[in-house]
């Protein structure tokens, strides 16, 4: 409920409502709140608690964009290895969301249970989900509630979406305190959503962006696909010792054969993240993340850089392909853990210097191999880099950034509620 209160509490101040108390997580030395949507900002997990269950919808219960308009339910997070009961049985847990689309009008919903296994210890989730709802594959750009805040307010919408309709069943199992491991299998049809509202609080300088469509040549596609994924130290184990690092791998396997699947391809990914604190004012993060895709598939899952979150200085998805190297190099100086009832005085001041490299580039040999890595072509002369500066306190900051080598930019002003990474 933190996030949705942040949430409400970020719109009443846009709004000159009055606002409530929000609760800070801090820790001694530099603090590491993670922001408006601090579930998706935790570990290295592309955005997610686990990176299963980014095989299934990601979305929130309160927000908007130019697809959903105002979008109002209910919803309940995936357990992710938490004691629960339902109905008197332990460690069952129901999640799901339910709501209704203002712009669309449509009730959407996703359900689904988990069960953990494990008296001391839980070594095993089990867990399904049935869901019909919009989505995006750009929440690790910027969280949903952010992306909502923006979007209400100024009608800058940094998501694309679609809608997927269908079904999962996955497990994770965690044999080491410092490793999870997991599968999953989805059965899903995608479809395109055209944009339906370009309202905003304030629209003088909006820029509203069509929804494009999931790929060129198809508006519906069906799809079964086999996710596997790895993580080794998540966000709980080590994460306020004084050097840490975490690093997931994703596998999305959709080259089927013999299922009836209108794309066949394979997506890989993988991202690591390390900090080291130097003091108790001194943050150094750096983030590196590569991937590539096999086969031919629907343009909506091809990477896609430049924008929020990746390049700050480039066109948003200026750089596309089936392959990508991303790096996102930070310096935090001055972060201090001083607040007053919940909002920040003028000592948590701080400032970030920042690096951001990467490419993203079409390989036409990866249409007629399974090999990932083998034919994968992007060299250190080939990256495109910007540099910056951001300013902030608490969850606000406000970012300068600009190119410095590679591909053609400008100069770009960002208002974030997230921490980049």
């Amino acid at each position: 409920m933190r996030v949705i209160t942040a949430f409400l509490i970020a719109l009443s101040v846009t709004l000159g409502l009055p606002a409530q108390d929000l609760e800070v997580k801090f820790y001694e030395g530099i603090d590491l709140y993670e922001g408006i949507d601090e579930k998706f900002y935790s570990g290295s997990n592309f955005g997610v608690k686990n990176p299963i269950y980014s095989a299934y919808p990601v979305s929130g219960m309160i927000r908007h964009n130019r697809v959903d308009g105002l979008f109002l339910g209910y919803q309940e997070e995936k357990m992710d290895w938490n004691n629960a009961n339902f109905l008197g049985i332990e460690n069952v847990d129901l999640h799901g969301l339910i709501g209704y689309s203002v712009a669309q009008d449509q009730l959407q919903y996703s359900i689904g249970a988990e069960k953990s296994v494990g008296t001391k210890r839980k070594w095993l989730l089990l867990g399904g989900d049935l869901h019909n709802t919009t989505s995006t594959e750009d929440y690790w750009r910027t969280g949903i509630y952010e992306n909502a805040l923006t979007s209400f307010t100024t009608g800058f919408d940094y998501h694309d979406y679609y809608n997927a309709d269908g079904y999962g069943f996955y497990a994770i199992i965690k044999p080491l305190r410092f490793l999870e491991l997991g599968a999953s299998y989805n059965v899903d049809e995608f479809s395109s959503v055209e944009m339906n509202t370009d309202f905003s609080v304030i629209s003088k300088y909006s820029t509203f962006r069509i929804n494009p469509a999931i790929d060129s040549d198809f508006d519906q596609i069906n799809q079964q696909s086999l996710t596997f994924g790895l993580t080794v130290n998540p966000r709980t184990v080590n994460r306020y010792s004084s050097v840490w690092s975490t690093v997931s791998a994703r596998a999305e396997i959709a080259d089927l054969r013999g299922t009836g699947n209108d794309f066949f391809y394979n997506k890989y990914q993988v991202e690591a993240k390390s900090y080291f604190r130097l003091d108790h004012t001194t943050l150094f993060k750096w983030r590196l993340m590569a991937g590539s895709i096999t086969g031919e598939a629907p343009e909506f899952k091809n990477f896609a850089l430049g924008g929020i979150g990746s390049m700050r200085a480039l066109g948003y998805k200026s750089l596309t392909g089936n392959q990508m190297v991303l790096s996102n190099l930070e310096v935090e100086l001055g972060k201090s853990t001083n607040y007053r009832e919940g909002w920040p005085d003028l000592s948590s001041f701080y400032i970030s210097l920042f690096l951001d490299s990467g490419s993203s580039m079409f390989n036409q040999s990866y249409s007629g191999t399974t090999n990932p890595i083998s034919d994968f072509d992007l060299s250190f002369s080939e990256l495109s880099h910007n540099a910056g500066i951001g300013l902030g306190f608490g969850m606000f900051r406000a970012e300068v950034a600009k190119p410095i080598a590679g591909s053609e930019g400008r100069t770009s002003f960002w208002i974030r509620f997230n921490p980049t990474f």
